[in-house]
């Protein structure tokens, strides 16, 4: 802007200088370009320093320097143009930008206060020129300034319009992932559901088959549960569901992933962990779930029986579940409350 300002001064001074009288090397170039052009630099290097220190007064601080520019060349060059009062529109302008009804405001009663200051000062006689100038200026500042109000009032009301419509897109967004959730969570215990763990299981075969990785698949179900049921109440039997698969949940890693699928039996992912261990972490599971009374079975406590099996190379989906649930019947056969490897 500085530029811009002075390359113009630079310019009128070169074609007109030879032509008109007041434009004089001294009266002209210092107290025209120089002393002003000085000032909008000094109120740059303030606006740089508040911006680097306080960048919460920003907004204000920028408004004031717009003005303080405008008034200081509308103060030291007034004299030599007629239009020169028009750059007083520039600090309406730059409150514009901020969509701020205050800052425009108060911005016109400043500009209108220092163009009329500057015409009508004590011991100057106010001519009829001055008086239109004044009268055709300030009319223009008006207009400005609601043109602004006009802009701002319709940039309330866009943002308005584009914070409704961001609210319906996530409250979609939002119904969206609960019916996700809905469709792959089992409501009674939190767990995935049946549909779930076979995404994820035939997703995870992809990529073992790619490029391999320890993989088991452990199926646990519940000892006696029908048992439970009959003599307690289904109420007793959900119960008893929710108390092992919030047991599962505890004791699974971030590697690992669990699901119901079905009735009173679980099953277990096991990722980037060894044979041996995931025996070992399934084992911690199972004496949990079997040292954990239900209060509803008199401090009775449940237990499960568990079929795991290492996913091998080239091993499909139905087989590896078949392998587990082999594992799972022996498990049963053989007293129940046990881990068997197939």
């Amino acid at each position: 802007m500085s530029t811009i300002i002075l390359g113009s001064m630079l310019l009128i001074h070169y074609v007109l200088s030879a032509h008109v009288p007041f434009l004089t090397p001294v009266n002209y170039l210092f107290n025209g370009m120089l002393v002003p052009n000085a000032i909008f630099l000094l109120l740059v290097l303030a606006l740089e320093i508040v911006y680097r220190r306080w960048p919460n007064g920003m907004e204000l601080a920028t408004v004031i320097s717009s003005i303080l520019t405008s008034h200081s060349y509308f103060y030291f060059i007034h004299d030599s143009y007629d239009t020169l009062p028009i750059i007083l529109i520039f600090p309406l302008l730059i409150s514009m930008m901020y969509f701020k009804k205050r800052y425009l405001i108060i911005t016109l009663a400043m500009c209108l206060i220092a163009m009329v200051a500057l015409y009508v000062q004590p011991g100057r006689y106010v001519k009829e020129e001055d008086l239109i100038e004044i009268i055709i200026v300030g009319s223009i500042l008006f207009c400005a300034a609601m043109t602004g109000l006009g802009v701002i009032h319709r940039s309330h009301a866009l943002v308005e319009k584009l914070d409704q419509s961001m609210q319906s897109e996530q409250e979609l967004l939002v119904q969206t992932i609960v019916m996700e959730r809905m469709t792959k969570i089992d409501p009674l215990t939190g767990l995935h559901n049946h549909k779930s763990f076979h995404e994820y299981f035939a997703q995870l075969l992809e990529q073992y088959n790619r490029s391999p990785f320890p993989l088991q698949l452990a199926i646990l179900d519940i000892d006696n549960f029908k048992q439970v049921n009959d003599t307690y109440g289904h109420w007793v039997g959900d119960i008893a569901l929710k108390q092992v698969a919030a047991c599962i949940s505890k004791h699974i890693t971030a590697n690992a992933f669990a699901a119901r699928y079905g009735g009173e039996e679980f099953v277990v992912l096991l990722c980037e962990t060894s044979e041996a261990e995931a025996y070992a972490s399934i084992e911690r599971l199972r004496k949990s779930i079997a040292l954990n009374p239900v209060a509803e079975l008199n401090r009775r406590p449940v237990t499960v029986s568990v079929g795991l099996h290492a996913v091998a190379p080239g091993e499909t989906k139905a087989y590896c579940f078949q392998q587990a649930d082999h594992a799972l019947y022996e498990s049963k056969n053989n007293g129940k409350n046990r881990t068997t490897v197939q």
